[in-house]
């Protein structure tokens, strides 16, 4: 049951952002982003469930959380006026942090294969964030690398239970244990 709980969870906040006809999301980019920026997160939270990763999940709360607040704090500096000129808070994208983490996060803890999804679902976000004058392409980028900076700070990769890793200054060792 525990293994399903990312997918129904995924399903949910599909099922709730979704517009009724598929196609119109790609007419509504500001929905799109939105969407994009919620699910590459809940991606990485399915798969520390579907782990049952628990440490990995206060990992990815930590990360989002700490990279969200330096987003808001840079931006609150006024650094640079959004492409629409509704205000001056376009550096970094908050969307692209957010979108960012959750792919940078599944990256960084359990490898890049696994990690192509919420990439695409990043790659999305910053497209339809510039697509409706919302943020540059450096915008998006800067959003990148904050994301990439609190995941390469507060995460550990996985190991699955059962290895265990050692090392000092003279050997490193890797060790299996098994219980009967």
């Amino acid at each position: 049951m525990l293994k399903l709980t990312p997918i129904f969870v995924f399903a949910c906040v599909l099922s709730c952002c979704l517009p009724a006809k598929a196609s119109d999301i790609f007419k509504n980019k500001n929905k799109l982003s939105d969407i994009m920026m919620i699910m590459s997160p809940t991606y990485a939270l399915g798969m520390t469930m579907m782990a049952e990763d628990y440490q990995g999940t206060l990992q990815l709360g930590e990360s989002v959380l700490l990279s969200q607040l330096a987003s808001e704090g840079i931006k609150s500096l006024n650094l640079e006026t959004r492409p629409n000129k509704s205000d001056k808070k376009s550096f970094p994208s908050g969307h692209a942090v957010g979108a960012f983490s959750g792919a940078m996060f599944v990256h960084k803890r359990y490898g890049w294969k696994p990690a192509l999804i919420p990439y695409g679902m990043s790659l999305v976000t910053g497209w339809a964030r510039t697509q409706v004058k919302a943020h540059y392409w450096h915008d998006v980028l800067g959003g990148a690398v904050l994301s990439g900076l609190f995941t390469w700070i507060l995460v550990d990769e996985y190991l699955p239970k059962g290895i265990e890793v050692t090392a000092d200054t003279n050997e490193a060792r890797l060790g299996f244990k098994t219980s009967f």
